[in-house]
């Protein structure tokens, strides 16, 4: 059984979440997955491209250890999603994210990793 301040943590992030997205609107939250949901047309566009591909069809073992990929012959049809964001709004864009790393932070989120290069 959840404890009551468990619940009422969900409804104040929710109600947070809720009112920064009215305030600076085009996204949503899903704090169960830790997921941004970006919204098409707000902050920018998503594209859709249709390509002809090859696909990889296995591998080959090399002689030095290495992997080769091999390709079909046939080219395959696919498509490609992109996010095209525009350089006028580029600023308000950076600004839109440190508002939105603010309000995540606030409600206890980390928005960092950190990242170990050896």
């Amino acid at each position: 059984m959840k404890k009551v301040s468990e619940t009422k943590s969900k409804i104040n992030k929710n109600k947070l979440a809720r009112e920064w997205v009215k305030n600076n609107g085009c996204a949503d939250f899903d704090f169960k997955k830790r997921d941004i949901l970006l919204l098409d047309g707000g902050l920018f566009s998503i594209v859709k491209e249709k390509k002809m591909r090859k696909k990889a069809i296995g591998f080959k073992k090399l002689s030095n250890g290495m992997s080769q990929v091999i390709f079909s012959k046939k080219k395959y049809p696919t498509e490609d999603y992109k996010a095209v964001f525009w350089f006028e709004e580029l600023d308000d864009l950076i600004n839109y994210f440190k508002r939105m790393k603010k309000m995540l932070n606030n409600l206890g989120y980390k928005t960092y990793r950190k990242i170990d290069n050896k």
